[in-house]
């Protein structure tokens, strides 16, 4: 894999990191129902999974 294509890796997973930082700071605010904190909580734990399985791949590709 080519550096560049590892800088875009490393940068999905700053866009991730935010994405789960900002529906973890409207989980936090507890202004919604039930229901849409079940989902909101299912959408960040996807993207914290996401975020570590590229890390992962940035990883393996580095060594």
């Amino acid at each position: 894999m080519e550096e560049r294509d590892l800088l875009l890796l490393e940068s999905a997973i700053t866009a991730i990191e935010e994405a789960a930082a900002a529906v973890g700071r409207e989980i936090e605010r507890d202004r919604l129902g039930a229901s849409s904190l079940a989902r909101l909580s299912t959408v960040e734990a996807e993207l914290r999974r996401s975020r570590l399985a590229i890390e992962e791949i940035v990883q393996e590709e580095r060594r």
